[in-house]
């Protein structure tokens, strides 16, 4: 199976070894640095996927790590360690191309989901295949091979467990995707194991075995979050289509939360060029160059789709997130633009809602008008204000849709 490579550059050896031993159980690759200056000879000789530094650590510190690495492979993803009070510099980083900021003591779940992001990215970029693992538990060995056999034909790794204690400590040592466990088991049964599973980590899905008179037990499994219950002897159809439904379902739900991640960096990047609750670009001729380039940085830089609006409701910005997703032409906000963001699950929108919020804003300058567009997808609108040889204002629109394209 493929694994990513991280590097990671952290001067504290304790902390290092820690998180080290926690991204290998996120399926990477890691090579680890001490310093700057190793970090950045690992980088050119390695040449990983994945960055993560630590802020404050010797020779150089993470800022110049950050610059360096950018310059040498603007695509590689940079994930940053910060400390307290420090997080206006990490927002700083953000904008200048580093995917995301985790404060320390670092929260592992919160270490997890970026790492995912990060490898949906490389994924991405690469067309590689990331192979599910699923986890199966099951005390009777002859069915648990056969089924073992099975489901590896499909291009997934399978781990076997014998009983619920022995599935608990595994889950433990690896970054498991889907449990399938059967309900009744000596020494520890399923339900039991799973519940410690989710104490430990709840990004997976479980799909439970249930013999006669297992039934209750299903239901309950079912109410703590089994997606689905089969039948003993298990149908080998019902368990594929099973699995498959529980990929997809855990595919969908990391991807809202990476989502809701972008969108939260969005808004502090927003908030930080932020004057007064109004964004103001400067554009009289002497800065002209420089607030260009630092706009469409800015707004190239977050990570979620924006467009910028004129009140004609002609488009004079959209960014690079947003233009790879729609193609075309994005040149008036009109039905063929509403038409063409149902490409990214913004479904429930019309062209008077959002010209009727956008009137608003202007009557209220300053103001975050935020609409629902879909269960899980919204659109983020504030004023901001350009100066030049006039004084004038556009809506800036950030998007969130429902899936990825």
């Amino acid at each position: 199976m493929l694994l990513h490579k991280v590097l990671l550059i952290e001067d504290d050896e304790v902390v290092r070894k820690q998180l080290a031993k926690y991204i290998q159980k996120e399926r990477f690759d890691v090579i680890q640095a001490a310093d700057g200056h190793t970090g950045i000879e690992l980088f050119r000789s390695e040449k990983p996927d994945i960055v993560l530094t630590d802020m404050k650590i010797p020779g150089i510190d993470g800022m110049e790590v950050i610059t360096t690495i950018k310059r040498l492979s603007p695509d590689t993803d940079v994930i940053l360690f910060t400390g307290y009070g420090e997080t206006d510099t990490a927002v700083m980083a953000l904008r200048e191309g580093v995917l995301d900021y985790l404060k320390k003591p670092i929260d592992l779940e919160a270490l997890s989901m970026t790492l995912g992001r990060a490898r949906e990215r490389v994924v991405a970029r690469d067309e590689h295949f990331v192979q599910p693992i699923i986890l199966l538990v099951e005390d009777e060995e002859l069915p648990r091979k056969r089924l073992a056999r099975v489901l590896a034909k499909e291009n997934w790794m399978v781990i076997e467990a014998e009983n619920g204690e022995d599935a608990v400590r595994t889950f433990g040592l690896a970054k498991i995707d889907i449990v399938i466990t059967d309900i009744t088991m000596p020494v520890m049964n399923g339900l039991v194991a799973l519940h410690k599973m989710r104490e430990m980590n709840r990004d997976f899905e479980a799909i439970v075995f249930t013999g006669y008179g297992d039934e209750e037990s299903a239901i309950q499994a079912l109410r703590d979050g089994a997606i689905n219950f089969i039948k003993k002897p298990v149908d080998i159809d019902q368990l594929l289509m099973s699995v498959e439904k529980a990929l997809e379902k855990l595919r969908l739900d990391r991807a809202l939360k990476y989502r809701n991640r972008e969108l939260e960096l969005a808004r502090q990047i927003i908030a930080q060029v932020t004057a007064e609750q109004e964004i103001i670009i400067n554009l009289h001729n002497s800065v002209l160059k420089q607030a260009t380039d630092f706009a469409q940085r800015l707004l190239d830089a977050i990570p979620t789709s924006i467009m910028v609006i004129k009140r004609d409701f002609n488009i004079v910005y959209v960014n690079k997130s947003l233009s790879s997703i729609l193609g075309g032409r994005c040149d008036k906000l009109d039905e063929h633009m509403i038409e063409s963001m149902k490409k990214m699950g913004v479904n429930e929108l019309t062209l008077p809602q959002l010209t009727g919020t956008m009137d608003r804003l202007y009557e209220a300058p300053g103001n975050i008008e935020i609409m629902k567009t879909g269960d899980y997808s919204s659109l983020t609108l504030t004023l901001i204000t350009i100066v030049g040889d006039v004084r004038d204002s556009y809506v800036l629109i950030a998007v969130r849709g429902e899936r990825s394209v």
